[in-house]
């Protein structure tokens, strides 16, 4: 965001609030106290900018003049799946080439050294995909990203790089062909970073949010252990979107990752056909809906809690669930997690939980 300190999270609870952009300048200090997550420290540097500030001002130039689209989460055309994330949604897009908002996506991710099956995979999974409408969404980056989009351009599939970087900036270099071939297919380079800004360790993750949010289902095609794409899985299972997992080799160190997916929960992808399931699949009417799973007679004491707090029927919210059984929210968000790569847990738009 253009004012030190303010980032998307708290730009949406500000304007939300506050009714518009330039109310926020104007509300006094008690007022914006009242929002959550707004102190002193936030709004410090709000005083010191002005609404008609140089710097935002520039970063909309600067972008206007590069044939560069901003969205913002408060217009029309902004992607609905993103807004459904609520604060977790970038305040602002920047848009290079043609973007839909409105389409429907799938995202492929993983390692960034991935093998010749990782490849294959890749090709003959997206490749099945061929005809849909599907949006195939990634992050550019060496490996599995960029199979995807290259094996999306093959299908005559669009498809949507989303940068850790400003989208002026490809990353890695070695994917420049590839960023201008996704543009000439009618895809797009999306970012919520301005022109200009360098990609570092810390704006990959932020990345990662956006790229699941964008999708109805992630597939994980290989990943080792504590990976940048299990992160990836890990945001759309809070976002109560879908995740599938290609299993591979026992013995492949980049096999771990998905095949600890697929213990906990996530699709077990074999075919394109599995991934036209997960996409397609309807949710089911509370007349339809099965009965509870049983758990697991080893479930920790935390984890029972959630589960006896949870119906099938009756969306709660996390803070509500969190007040209900008497825990911190952030420790019921990382059991539930857990509970949801167990497939005992559902995960709906804008942090609301039921019970699978």
């Amino acid at each position: 965001m253009a004012v030190e300190g303010i980032g998307s999270g708290s730009a949406i609870r500000l304007v939300n609030a506050c009714g518009s952009a330039e109310s926020v300048f104007s509300a006094p200090d008690s007022q914006l106290r009242e929002i959550r997550g707004i102190t002193d420290r936030v709004i410090q540097p709000l005083r010191r900018a002005r609404p008609d500030g140089d710097v935002g001002k520039r970063r909309v130039e600067s972008a206007l003049a590069a044939g560069v689209e901003l969205r913002t989460y408060w217009e029309e055309n902004y992607p609905h799946a993103l807004r459904d994330l609520d604060t977790d949604a970038p305040a602002v897009l920047f848009i290079r080439g043609s973007f839909d908002g409105s389409a429907s996506r799938v995202s492929v991710v993983g390692t960034r050294r991935a093998t010749a099956y990782g490849k294959r995979s890749c090709t003959e999974l997206i490749g099945g995909l061929r005809g849909s409408a599907y949006h195939v969404v990634s992050g550019l980056a060496s490996g599995i990203d960029g199979f995807a989009h290259e094996a999306a351009l093959t299908a005559g599939l669009l498809t949507e790089a989303v940068f850790g970087c400003g989208v002026d900036r490809i990353y890695p270099a070695s994917n420049a062909e590839l960023a201008r071939r996704i543009l000439e297919a009618g895809g797009a380079h999306l970012a919520e970073y301005p022109l200009g800004t360098s990609h570092s360790k810390y704006t990959f993750p932020q990345r990662n949010r956006i790229i699941a949010g964008l999708s109805r289902a992630t597939i994980v095609v290989e990943a080792p252990e504590r990976s940048g794409a299990q992160i990836t899985a890990g945001l759309a299972i809070e976002y109560g979107r879908d995740v599938g997992a290609v299993p591979g080799p026992i013995h492949s160190t980049f096999s771990r990752g998905t095949h600890e997916l697929i213990k906990t929960g996530a699709a077990l992808i074999e075919r394109p056909e599995d991934i036209l399931n997960l996409l397609d699949a309807q949710p089911r009417s509370i007349d339809e809906a099965p009965a509870p799973r049983p758990l697991p007679k080893d479930l920790p004491r935390e984890e029972q809690q959630i589960m006896d707090a949870l119906d099938m029927t009756d969306a709660i919210h996390i803070d509500a669930l969190a007040e209900r059984i008497a825990m911190s929210t952030g420790e019921v968000l990382s059991r539930s997690l857990m509970l949801e790569l167990k497939g005992l847990v559902k995960q709906l738009p804008g942090k609301y939980f039921v019970r699978a």
